[in-house]
């Protein structure tokens, strides 16, 4: 009888851990997968937004080189949505030209990238924002990321782009 209880908290506490380390996993694979590739998407898409530091706006000439680089690339080829936020929850682009313009209510994932996080989580696309990416896909990967100005570091705008979540979930399930 003492044998078979302390098997069934063996079991429990197995189970227990077992279940933490595949969260933490998962996590890190999360955060690392949407940091490196927020570094990736800044890279390229950082320069096109430079303008907003003098007038807030986003110049035409900008939004055109967004589009290539949003549509014939690999940058494009890796991100399945992408949209670029001022600090009061407006649209400045996105992928879905409807959205542009638009105002949604800032969440506190986009208000931590605004404090110069980056933040990335598996979203259901629930969002009212969320209306084009929710067609297409049951759930992507989210990352919010700050975009700073080249010569104060100050934030622009953040970018939010998603990514499936094809090649994480490989990832966890080899880290596992």
């Amino acid at each position: 009888l003492l044998l078979a209880g302390g098997a069934v908290i063996l079991l429990a506490g197995m189970v227990v851990v077992g279940t933490w380390v595949v969260k933490e996993i998962e996590s890190g694979v999360i955060n690392r997968a949407g940091l490196m590739t927020s570094l990736y998407v800044d890279s390229f898409v950082s320069l096109h937004l430079q303008s907003l530091a003098s007038n807030g706006q986003l110049r035409e000439v900008d939004r055109a080189a967004l589009d290539r680089l949003l549509s014939g690339t690999s940058l494009g080829q890796h991100i399945v949505a992408f949209k670029i936020w001022t600090a009061d929850g407006r649209v400045l682009y996105s992928t879905n030209p409807a959205i542009v313009g638009r105002q949604f209510s800032v969440k506190p994932t986009l208000a931590s990238a605004f404090a110069g996080e980056v933040h990335s989580e598996i979203s259901d696309l629930k969002e009212p924002e969320n209306e084009f990416e929710r067609q297409r896909w049951p759930r992507l990967l989210e990352t919010y990321a700050p975009v700073r100005a080249a010569n104060t570091g100050a934030i622009l705008a953040v970018s939010e782009f998603y990514q499936t979540t094809d090649d994480l979930e490989r990832e966890v399930r080899a880290a596992r």
